[in-house]
């Protein structure tokens, strides 16, 4: 019997000996990790149809382009190096002057490579379907966004041009140019 928990007692040893333990640096686990959420925030713009006038309140001159909305949306996706990302995106698009709501569901890939030390230059095409919150329309959503951001690509700035696909008054299809930020979390 003392033999059998002499011989217990020594291969629970070894057990206890055998282990290893791996520790884990910050930059490790960040080239580790290649998931990413992204989130945007912009306002489309539209022409001002008095722009150069002299407005006769302020003395001052009208600007060419007007906020025309708001613009929020979310990311998810995988990146490799941070230099190539493929991403499924959701988000809701309020259109002022249309009196629109707009919801995008849509896939995107985007091309981002450092030019500098600190500062990334990116394009980002992304293609989905559009629907119209309350109005039954819905279409093929297709947009291509330019910008800049971080050597990190955490914090960008860009502008959007969309279409939804879709017409209100069944002359032309409704987009927007938009101007916008976003933050990047990997």
């Amino acid at each position: 019997m003392k033999a059998n928990i002499l011989l217990l007692f020594v291969f629970v040893c070894q057990i206890g000996f055998a282990q290893t333990k791996e520790s884990k640096d910050k930059s490790d686990d960040d080239e580790s990790s290649y998931i990413y959420k992204t989130f945007y925030l912009s306002t489309p713009l539209r022409v001002n149809q008095h722009h150069g006038e002299v407005d006769q309140y302020s003395g001052e001159k009208e600007p060419f382009f007007l906020p025309d909305g708001l613009s929020g949306r979310f990311g998810v996706g995988t990146h490799l190096h941070k230099w190539l990302s493929l991403g499924a995106n959701l988000g809701i698009d309020w259109k002022a002057n249309e009196c629109l709501v707009v919801a995008p569901l849509f896939a995107t890939i985007k091309l981002a490579p450092k030019v500098g030390e600190d500062l990334r230059i990116y394009v980002e095409p992304g293609y989905g379907k559009s629907f119209a919150l309350g109005r039954g329309l819905s279409g093929d959503f297709q947009k291509i966004s330019l910008g800049i951001e971080s050597g990190e690509g955490d914090v960008g700035f860009y502008i959007e041009l969309c279409q939804y696909g879709f017409t209100k008054n069944g002359k032309d299809k409704i987009g927007s140019l938009s101007l916008g930020i976003n933050l990047t979390v990997f």
